[in-house]
């Protein structure tokens, strides 16, 4: 014990005498150790906030209970069931369900008004989904909020009485009506093997929105809500009541059980949880669907950027912190050999010398941590979360305020790495500090730089060792860890992994650009000796002379630069390259399609689904009027549905749209083969291209494109990239060349099929049971082409469906359709100075069309905006945390010029003997300091440009991507210049005592 008090007492004696490095060290643990601890308050609070957001998304609804259909069920067998019974049986199994909400949904469709103030109806109907629910029970259970659309205050919406509802008003300005209008709504349910048909003219009671009362997804489900008791009355209490389509539970202490910084163990929670009741109630009767746990596996992407910001900042904080306590305790160590020296002359043990460099680093790593876990608390609750809540909210819309929320487990972490990673570096200068001979530490003349050491013979070559384990680790890393963890598809392991390996890579060059810091030195002297004048010389032995001392200042900023460049980069590379790859993706700056193509034909009997096609009630037979009901009675009989030809767009649409006042061209693609099948699905034709060499040995279906001649000048023309052939000349011949048919082929299909420009070829035509063969000659070969991304690409993985272009007059005509074809999509460029409007434009083309057609308008300059938008929260995430790094680094350098300027005291007062001032005394000093940072500094930025560019390179190889080239000029001279600054008021700090002192006090103290 008394041992223990001596060393923590001269440990603290030590650390008050050396205040200023003291200071030094716990403000770099502070901002180190702060930092992690701030992204771990922001990982608890991004949890608790994602869970906020998974109650938004599924309606504050953990499981919902519904009838399963199996094949070779019962034909009466329905989607409707007597809830009571499953609420027993589950409260009798376990008590983790809070409450049971019994509700009931059926489909129904009503008729659009002319207008909100006017009682005419249009002809066009719209689907509804119609939710009855109970309102007093979910009232009484405070299950969700029916609110004012506007205002947001919450309606006094107790029950709705008989022939009464509710319109959500997003569905209620499609279909236009006003409060207390009364609306006809055809409903339908099908119960078991009988579809039941119903029409009733119900009065509006509220225009609605809602709070944690259905998913988000039903705000565009066209929600019509009712009072369940009045469905019972329409279609029977003796039939109906105490019966639901689904059972929504509600779990106690569900915020427990969902986190997205470990998807695999809320999975396994809530699935543990919900098994149990499967088993009681029948696997074969009953289906659970998860709604908050399915939202929350697609939140991988989120949980995996909180590992890498992680994994990024450990390895920074861990570093940086680790050298600069090193430096610091090596620079003190070095200080006080002598006064070891005496120590174990005066019979302390190397034990104790030992104990007293370690408990040094203890003491600075346990103040430093402290302090930092302090200053993230408070800077994360005032500063942190409200700035990140104002990027959130003016970036990506949609989601909520963050709450700030913290865990012992994160302040564990930080303070634990803090204190292990100090006393792990503080283990060298300790042993340095032991294992000195007693003679050679008090000698009075003692110098570090000796000539030869005599070491015993090595009868093992631990070099060859080190690098033979090295290489051996690479190998075995290769091909036994990476095949696992792909194989084990988790993502954020591949992530976590992937991020460690790049920073390590990234570490790995710098370290190997250090090589050259001696060249880079000299070159940066040379550039200082207008600024140092006569003192260039002594600057330029003070810089090689003390290089061993600054080498940890050196690696300091060398490792710092070099992340800070090297997240900048990939950040910003990787946005500019979302937003080509969108703007590539889209190919111009409007871009309307047909939607519908692919619609499923499976119904859901219950009332959540219809297959598409002709009507929405196109398919009954059987009709059967019940005597006093008035119910419609439809045997149910299985349909395949396709797409309405009716509503698809045409070329008429087309030239309709060149009308609109903004828009400079409009070019249009015809449907291709596979949507021409759906077309003409009642004819039974199925139409299928296929291309092949000219003789026909080999060939393979492609994606035919009916393209217009204004295409290559409404697309961003600078993403057609063609890999053979001239654009304007490969283009021309699509249209002119009347001596036989061109085409334009994607680079896939020409290195699958060995196929090259003004080569012949054949394309073959199914047309259901007709076959013909048209022979062709390409005219170019394209690895990109704006618009049609997944046809036209470089891999020949990409050959099967691969795109090929040719004009509309020719597909029109081998294809055999009618001369008005219908259209895919249309591609519509701006006028330079309507681009601004494209939104207006965007709502008109709607209001006047959309009855007509069925298509989705694609807005280039939205879509871009919204992947800059995260991207814009991703960089100010990164620089915010590498910047922070750059004062680490000033800290290291100040803490070693602190003691470099008490080690040379003697040298200052030779050089001020000489002739030298004060002030320049402070030039020579910041001006050495200046050369090291920008020396290791310039290393470290071109390492991390380096490494960042062998990333984003190969990652666009990869994805097929445009290619971007990323200098983050403005990064480098903010680094920079805040580099100078703090560098230049910090040394000025330094050696005011220095400069001021009298030569002879210098000398006093030094001979």
């Amino acid at each position: 014990m008394t041992h223990l008090k001596l060393v923590l007492k001269y440990a603290f004696s030590d650390l008050r005498k050396q205040r200023l490095r003291t200071i030094l060290a716990l403000l770099g643990m502070l901002v180190s150790i702060g930092l992690l601890t701030i992204v771990l308050f922001l990982s608890d609070s991004i949890a608790v906030g994602y869970v906020d957001f998974l109650t938004v998304e599924a309606g504050n609804q953990d499981a919902i209970i519904s009838v399963r259909h199996y094949y070779g069920e019962p034909e009466n067998r329905s989607s409707y069931f007597d809830y009571d019974p499953l609420i027993e049986t589950i409260q009798n199994t376990t008590n983790v369900i809070e409450n049971f909400i019994p509700r009931m949904e059926i489909q129904g469709e009503v008729n659009i008004s002319d207008g909100f103030h006017t009682p005419n109806l249009t002809n066009e109907v719209e689907v509804a989904t119609i939710s009855a629910i109970n309102f007093s029970f979910e009232n009484s259970i405070n299950f969700g909020a029916i609110i004012d659309p506007f205002s947001k205050e919450l309606l006094n919406l107790n029950n709705l009485p008989l022939n009464r509802c509710a319109i959500y008003y997003g569905f209620n300005d499609i279909i236009k009506y006003s409060v207390n209008d009364t609306i006809e709504i055809r409903m339908e349910l099908v119960h078991g093997d009988i579809k039941l048909n119903l029409t009733r003219n119900l009065i509006i009671d509220q225009i609605f929105d809602f709070n944690l009362k259905w998913p988000a997804s039903y705000r565009n489900k066209n929600l019509i809500i009712m009072d369940v008791n009045t469905l019972y009355e329409y279609f029977g209490i003796d039939e109906f009541s105490g019966k639901s389509s689904e059972l929504i539970l509600t779990f106690s202490r569900s915020e427990n059980l969902y986190d997205v910084r470990n998807i695999a163990g809320s999975e396994v929670s809530v699935k543990n949880l919900i098994t149990e009741i499967q088993v009681k109630i029948g696997i074969e009767k009953y289906n659970i669907n998860l709604p908050k746990l399915r939202i929350l596996r697609y939140s991988e992407f989120l949980s995996v950027l909180i590992i890498i910001v992680f994994i990024f900042v450990s390895i920074i904080a861990m570093l940086i912190s680790g050298v600069l306590i090193n430096g610091i305790l090596k620079t003190s160590v070095e200080e006080r050999i002598r006064e070891f020296g005496i120590f174990r002359t005066l019979g302390a043990n190397k034990i104790y010398t030992l104990s007293i460099v370690l408990m040094q680093g203890f003491l600075l790593c346990n103040f430093g941590s402290i302090l930092g876990i302090f200053a993230a608390f408070i800077l994360s609750r005032f500063l942190i979360i409200p700035f990140a809540n104002n990027v959130i909210s003016t970036n990506l819309a949609g989601f909520g305020a963050l709450p700030f929320s913290f865990s012992w487990v994160s302040i564990m972490i930080s303070y634990g790495m803090g204190v292990i990673v100090g006393l792990i570096v503080s283990i060298a200068p300790a042993l340095k500090a032991m294992r000195l001979q007693l003679i050679e530490s008090i000698h009075p003349y003692r110098h570090e730089d000796t000539l030869y050491h005599l070491q015993k013979k090595a009868t093992i070559n631990y070099k060859l060792i080190l690098i033979g384990i090295i290489l051996a680790f690479n190998g075995g890393f290769i091909f036994y860890v990476i095949p696992r963890i792909m194989v084990s598809t988790d993502t954020s392991l591949f992530a976590g992994t992937l991020i460690t390996i790049l920073l390590i890579f990234n570490i790995g060059l710098t370290l190997a650009g250090l090589g050259i810091i001696p060249l880079v030195l000299r070159l940066v002297i040379q550039a200082f000796r207008p600024l140092a004048g006569k003192i260039h010389n002594v600057i330029k032995i003070f810089v090689f002379r003390y290089s061993r001392r600054n080498s940890s200042t050196v690696m300091i900023f060398a490792l710092s630069f070099s992340f800070v460049i090297f997240t900048t980069t990939v950040i910003n590379t990787f946005s500019l390259q979302a937003t080509a790859g969108t703007q590539f993706e889209y190919g111009s700056d409007l871009v309307i399609e047909t939607i519908g193509w692919k619609e499923s034909a499976d119904s859901y009997q219950g009332g959540f689904g219809f297959g598409g096609g002709g009507g929405f009630f196109s398919s009954s037979t059987n009709d059967v009027q019940s005597d006093n009901k008035a119910i419609e009675v439809i045997n149910v009989q299985k349909t395949v549905s396709s797409i309405n030809p009716n509503k698809i767009m045409t070329v008429e649409f087309e030239e309709d749209l060149l009308a609109i006042d903004g828009i400079e061209k409009v070019s249009s693609v015809l449907a291709k083969p596979f949507q021409l099948s759906q077309i003409y699905f009642e004819e039974k034709k199925e139409f299928i291209a296929e291309i092949g060499d000219y003789a026909g040995l080999t060939t393979q279906e492609i994606t035919l494109i009916g393209i217009d001649e204004d295409y290559p000048f409404t697309v961003k023309r600078e993403f057609i990239s063609m890999t053979s052939g001239n654009l304007k000349t490969s283009f021309d011949n699509l249209f002119h060349n009347n001596q036989s048919y061109s085409c334009i082929i994607s680079h896939a299909i020409s290195v699958a099929m060995s196929l090259y420009v003004n080569d012949k070829i054949r394309i073959v035509i199914h047309r259901g049971d007709e076959l013909e063969v048209y022979p062709f000659e390409i005219s170019g070969i394209a690895k990109g082409m704006p618009g049609f991304t997944q046809e036209f690409m470089a891999n020949p993985i990409g050959a099967v469906g691969g795109g090929v272009l040719i004009s509309q007059e020719i597909y029109v005509q081998i294809m055999d359709i009618p001369p008005i074809p219908y259209l895919d999509r249309i591609f519509i460029k701006l006028r330079e100075n309507m681009l601004s409007r494209a939104r207006s434009i965007e709502v008109f083309i709607d209001e006047t069309y959309q009855i007509d057609y069925n298509y989705e308008i694609i807005n280039l300059a939205r879509e871009v905006k919204q992947q800059q938008s995260f991207f814009v929260v991703l960089d100010t995430l990164f620089t915010l945390i590498a910047m922070t790094t750059v004062f680490i680094c000033i800290f290291g350098l100040l803490s070693s010029s602190y003691s470099t300027i008490i080690e040379r005291k003697k040298e200052i007062g030779i050089v001020r003997t000489l002739g030298l001032k004060g002030k320049e005394i402070n030039r020579l000093f910041i001006i050495e300091s200046l050369i090291i940072m920008i020396s290791s500094g310039t290393i470290g930025i071109l390492v991390g440009w380096l490494s960042a560019w062998l990333v984003t390179s190969n990652l666009n190889i990869l994805m097929e991507s445009p290619d971007v080239l990323y200098i983050p000029w403005f990064n480098i001279a903010f680094i920079y210049i805040l580099s100078i600054i703090l560098i230049f008021f910090g040394m000025k700090l330094l050696l005011r005592k220095v400069r001021r002192k009298k030569i002879v006090d210098i000398y006093r103290e030094t001979i």
